[in-house]
């Protein structure tokens, strides 16, 4: 499905917001980083106390920053997820009328393992496979 336009235009989109993302990203971090290549050039002029106190306020700021990277990282996974599933969607509903209208009882896919993108109803033998299952393993 490499080929699929919409499958395309979707990894476009995905780049492009995991880029705006990790802008913002660095948009915090560069601030942050000013105040610790200031800390590390005044430490030698710091009192413990001041010492300490600047290293608490630097260790909570990286955490706010790991904190949003986190949930940008997540945000961005769940918009990725709901579209690559919505695109799963539109996939196979087109198959199957494809399938319908061809007189095919069966498509497999081929994104590196065969699976059923289409089957008729009758074909599934899930059903028996599992009775057999249940069968031996009863018998045992």
């Amino acid at each position: 499905m490499k080929e699929y336009e919409g499958l395309k235009a979707f990894d476009k989109e995905f780049e492009d917001e995991k880029d705006k993302l990790r802008r913002e990203i660095e948009s915090l971090i560069e601030p942050y980083q000013v105040k610790v290549d200031e800390y590390y050039k005044n430490i030698g002029n710091m009192s413990a106390a001041a010492r300490t106190a600047t290293e608490l306020a630097l260790q909570q700021e990286q955490k706010a920053i790991q904190d949003q990277q986190d949930k940008f990282m997540q945000k961005l996974e769940n918009q990725r997820l709901g579209a690559l599933e919505s695109i799963n969607e539109e996939i196979a509903a087109l198959v199957e009328g494809y399938a319908k209208s061809n007189g095919y009882k069966i498509v497999l896919g081929t994104l590196g393992t065969e699976t059923v993108i289409y089957g008729e109803s009758s074909l599934n033998i899930t059903q028996e496979v599992l009775t057999e299952l249940n069968s031996l393993f009863l018998e045992e």
